[in-house]
């Protein structure tokens, strides 16, 4: 029974992830690091610049930075606040604010924005025109050189889960506080900003009205939790993080992630993964819940294996549903509409049709396959030409070498500036990879723009595209937004996509017998549907600030947790776009609580949702619920009116669903 199944999986990785942090756990590793691949198919990709020019602050032959959390720091005329959990940072041409985000929440959002905190500026007796650069990043950390017309003033890494800003001075400098300091100990300063207490650690510092800093100095700048003391961070800090490297393993029934800060200091994992010990130093209240600091240098975590899938189980069958089933399947391939020419829309389509083969292929009819993987063929081996983007306006793709993308024609949703590439492509991943599987002697034309996909949102190729451009490996979970033009950080919404993008990503890998990246993409998959269903499905909202009104969160910020969407503000829409597209990856991680289930299917309206937006896969999550819900789901499927199905889902996507639901809680 999945619902069985997968409550026995969660238990088993919640003991797993109660180990520590510092030290590894029996059974994880062996790790790998995310590398690059090959640019060769990239470079065979027209250039094109499809986006506006945006100002950014990077350095020369630094790779842009799209989807990350900090991408926001980056791009744009000035930069935006950003969220390197548990802190809110913000940067100046001079200077850089620490902040610990106060929480509140009310009836559609949790909120824990940039609220100001302690200032911190830069300079000399001599300083003009100051400026900052981004000169070097990595999923996890940024950094950010401050120079002056003289030359270069110092250095600051952010980093998610570090909550210590550490400058480190390149000549004499001096830093002026926006709040008195108040010594401590010697080299070690306390200031009050915003009703929070900073600690400030410089053992080579000099204060008197400003911090003295001589050549490698370093100045630690931390907010104090309020049941822990500056002495106590104080002694627990090191050399300052300069980077964080990121690691991987997947086992049979777990995929672990592992970050290195290269250094003992300060960490604060996410609420859930406290490792067993060294978390002693005070707590922060934050979006998520009561977030713990810890003496470590590392951070290690599992998540329940997710296995990339394209296929449901459908034996035992019974005839009656079969033959329904293939009846629905057969006049859905026939009535395939004209393939749209952008990457969204485009790329749903293919995946759609996808889907028609692989279940044609699961109940074994051949002439339904052939005439799926016709229709699938007819539109990838134009998307798939190389040199498409030379001769023609759309179904193809460029590459910008300015934003360091590869860009689809059409563009929809900001995809030229980097947004949702990896929804978009993961549906032409799974597409490619269902057509490869059926036909093989395809694979050798579909393979050099498909695999530049995959290194676009996964693996990176050389100089060209950056490793894990979307994928944020301490969340554990996607960021959307190319340039993160916002106040709040950077965005996901539909946690549903990013899992389907990992797990078409699987499969196409599969296809291409690529072992390393498979590996990489069945982490990803695991990271990602675990976050999918903890985060936004099933939050735990028990230990955050009262006045959240809702049982899911269905837009997540690196400020601020919505119940909302981009496109309408229907309670069936705001569930149905965690849930879309549904498949047989799906039933893996959607099948977590049956009560959460119901309690999500009532508040997006419950028998009423069917009709309304996306209210057919909310009509599908409904057959995961408590006792009646799959029958109550197949009564429902027979009312539901053609032209209330999603044009990325379709009547016999719902029935395969159904069936397999039925059979897996039967077996």
């Amino acid at each position: 029974m999945i619902r069985q199944a997968v409550g026995a999986v969660l238990l088993a990785v919640a003991a797993v992830a109660g180990s520590t942090a510092c030290a590894p756990a029996a059974g994880r590793g062996p790790w790998t690091t995310p590398t690059p691949a090959s640019s060769a198919h990239v470079a065979d990709l027209p250039v094109e610049r499809i986006a506006e020019p945006v100002p950014n602050r990077l350095a020369d032959g630094v790779l842009p930075p799209t989807n990350r959390w900090y991408s926001g720091l980056v791009f744009g005329t000035q930069p935006q606040p950003v969220f390197p959990y548990p802190l809110a940072f913000a940067a100046g041409d001079d200077s850089f604010t620490i902040d610990l985000p106060e929480v509140t929440a009310v009836e559609n959002t949790i909120a824990a924005p940039f609220g100001g905190g302690l200032i911190v500026t830069i300079g000399t007796d001599a300083t003009e025109h100051a400026d900052v650069e981004v000169v070097r990043h990595d999923p996890v950390s940024v950094t950010l050189e401050y120079s002056d017309s003289a030359g270069v003033l110092g250095a600051v890494t952010v980093a998610e889960g570090l909550p210590v800003v550490s400058f480190t001075a390149d000549r004499d400098v001096s830093l002026a506080l926006g709040a008195p300091l108040s010594e401590q100990a010697p080299g070690l300063w306390v200031a009050t900003a915003d009703d929070t207490a900073f600690g400030v650690r410089a053992p080579n510092g000099h204060y008197d009205g400003v911090l003295h800093l001589a050549p490698g100095a370093v100045a630690q700048v931390f907010a104090v939790p309020d049941d822990s003391t500056p002495a106590a961070w104080a002694a627990a800090l090191g050399d300052p993080v300069t980077d964080v490297s990121v690691d991987y393993a997947v086992h049979d029934q777990t995929a672990d992630t592992r970050l290195e800060y290269g250094t003992s200091t300060v960490l604060v994992p996410l609420p859930g993964r406290e490792p067993a010990e060294g978390c002693d130093l005070g707590t922060f209240a934050t979006a998520y819940g009561t977030a713990h600091a810890c003496r470590a240098a590392e951070l290690e975590w599992s998540v329940p294996r997710v296995r990339a899938t394209a296929s449901y189980d459908l034996d035992g069958l019974d005839r009656d549903r079969r033959d329904r089933l293939v009846a629905q399947l057969a006049a859905d391939v026939a009535a395939v509409p004209a393939a749209p020419a952008d990457t969204y829309f485009g790329g749903k389509w293919l995946a759609r049709t996808a889907g028609f083969l692989s279940l044609a292929r699961s109940l074994g009819e051949t002439d339904i396959a052939d005439d799926a993987a016709d229709l699938l063929w007819e539109q990838l081996r134009v998307w798939t030409e190389p040199g498409g983007c030379a001769v023609r306006d759309d179904r193809c793709f460029a590459y910008d070498d300015a934003l360091h993308l590869v860009v689809g024609l059409t563009p929809s949703f900001g995809s030229e500036e980097g947004n949702d590439h990896h929804f978009h492509y993961g549906y032409f991943l799974s597409a490619g990879a269902a057509l490869a599987a059926y036909r093989p002697e395809v694979a050798d034309e579909l393979s050099p723009v498909l695999d530049a996909l995959a290194a676009d949102i996964s693996s990176g190729a050389d100089d060209m595209l950056p490793v894990l451009r979307c994928f944020d490996p301490y969340r554990g979970h996607s960021w959307a937004s190319g340039l993160s033009p916002f106040a709040d950080g950077n965005n996901q919404e539909s946690s549903s996509e990013a899992v389907a993008a990992w797990n078409g990503l699987a499969l196409w890998a599969r296809v291409r017998g690529d072992e390393s990246l498979t590996t990489q993409a069945d982490w990803m998959l695991a990271a990602e549907a675990s976050a999918a269903r903890t985060l936004w499905l099933e939050p735990d909202l028990d230990d955050v600030a009262a006045g959240y009104g809702h049982s899911i969160v269905s837009l997540t910020w690196g400020g601020k947790r919505d119940y909302a969407t981009w496109f309408s503000s229907e309670p069936s829409a705001i569930l149905g776009i965690q849930l879309l597209p549904m498949g047989p990856v799906s039933l893996q991680y959607l099948a977590g609580s049956p009560a959460r289930v119901d309690a999500a299917v009532a508040e997006a309206g419950g028998a009423d949702a069917s009709d309304a937006p996306l209210g057919d896969y909310v009509l599908m999550f409904s057959a995961l619920g408590g006792d009646g819900g799959l029958a109550e789901a197949e009564s429902a499927e027979r009312a539901l009116s053609d032209d209330a199905i999603d044009d990325g889902n379709s009547r016999s996507a719902i029935l395969a669903w159904l069936a397999a639901v039925e059979l897996d809680t039967t077996r």
